[in-house]
């Protein structure tokens, strides 16, 4: 219209978008290539250029090149030899049997430590480290204490001890799982499509309650009561950074509760008794918040005498406060977290929650949770029909 033409010439090819996508994009890019064009534009248009196979050869071979460079850089490890390891004898086996035994007993706390393992095996009926030799009774000392450890290690590498019976917190391993496809990852997502949900029974106390465990070896025991009761946990031996103190004052202040409140679960020994004291002190002074209250849970001298807990087999001396501890208790006995029972364990921290707590409030939230997972199927069956139509 604009050269003032009725008639214009016009090519057409043989060619169809439906039998020949391929063949027909590359063409279109051919037909513009005059246009000004904007940078998506130009990059959509390289791609429809590009050969996939010979884009993939390149990606290939520039990942073979790289990791050249990077193993370059490593240093390569060649043991002199190839290592033994020698299996468990016959004289191993009643400290086999007896570990299954308690395992068995204890499956519901599974993963466990080696040490609470440990004060299982003590008592009258403690095996014999070694069944030929009379005087190798299982005793709370070190020496024992290694060869419940080695026990562990072989006994689970033979196969007659169960791996997922222990595990260790203390070392952390990121896996960085991925998806085979898209269709495996939307199967997953609508699988666990509005699954998880718990709502923060927490949320109407007029108190900000936390809980704070001196040790990772009992977090997973007590992780069925915080999950409960919605509460959070702090793991962190004597507090003694700043960085989990900050995260606890910051969840406190965005609750705007009137008073915090710490359940402390430690050991009965000189760095477990400050814990709580150097909490108060602590944000008190570091942080102005004055209204605080803290309350030991575990391990307390009279639990000690309650359940005749065996004493801790290493004595720290050294510690800080181990006078101030003398003084206090009268003993020089340390006792740790794993001596205990764990369903003793729990049962002293779910009353400690129930006492500090206001249980009206809480049973409301319950009543609050029924209603809100009604809805919450409801709407997860729709969505499910939605998507498999």
């Amino acid at each position: 219209m604009l050269a003032g033409l009725e008639e214009v010439p016009v090519k057409i090819h043989p060619i169809s978008r439906e039998e020949d996508p391929e063949g027909f994009l590359n063409l279109l890019v051919e037909s513009n290539s005059q246009r000004i064009k904007n940078v998506t534009e130009l990059l959509h248009e390289s791609v429809i250029k590009l050969d996939p196979k010979t884009a993939h050869d390149q990606i290939v071979n520039d990942r073979i090149e790289k990791q050249k460079r990077n193993r370059e850089k490593l240093s390569v490890i060649d043991p002199v030899s190839s290592g033994q390891r020698y299996k468990l004898s016959k004289a191993k086996m009643p400290m086999v049997h007896a570990i299954n035994r308690i395992l068995d007993a204890q499956e519901e706390y599974w993963p466990l430590s080696a040490r609470q393992v440990h004060y299982r095996l003590l008592g009258p009926n403690a095996p014999l480290k070694h069944a030929s030799k009379p005087n190798s009774r299982y005793v709370n000392d070190l020496k024992s204490y290694r060869a419940v450890t080695d026990v562990l290690t072989r006994g689970r590498l033979e196969g007659l001890i169960p791996w997922e019976a222990f595990d260790d917190e203390t070392r952390p391993i990121d896996l960085n799982e991925a998806f085979n496809s898209p269709a495996e990852f939307f199967r997953q997502e609508l699988k666990n499509f509005l699954t998880g949900y718990w709502r923060n029974r927490q949320q109407s106390q007029p108190n900000h309650i936390e809980i704070v465990i001196e040790k990772l070896t009992v977090r997973t025991i007590l992780s069925q009561v915080s999950s409960e009761y919605t509460l959070p946990v702090t793991t962190s031996r004597g507090m003694g950074t700043t960085v989990p103190k900050k995260k606890l004052v910051d969840r406190f202040r965005r609750s705007q509760k009137r008073k915090l409140t710490f359940l402390v679960v430690s050991d009965l020994d000189p760095a477990g008794d400050t814990i709580a004291e150097d909490l108060m002190k602590s944000f008190k002074r570091d942080y102005g918040i004055m209204n605080i209250e803290a309350f030991k849970v575990a391990l307390t001298i009279e639990q000690v005498r309650q359940f005749n807990l065996q004493p801790s087999m290493e004595a720290k001396e050294k510690s800080p406060g181990y006078k101030a501890f003398i003084e206090r208790y009268g003993i020089a006995d340390a006792y740790e977290l794993e001596a205990m029972e764990p369903s003793d364990l729990i049962d002293l921290l779910r009353s400690a929650i129930n006492n500090v707590m206001d249980i009206d409030q809480y049973n409301q939230e319950l009543a609050s949770e029924e209603s809100d997972s009604a809805r919450i199927v409801a709407i997860q069956q729709k969505a499910r029909q939605f998507f498999n139509q």
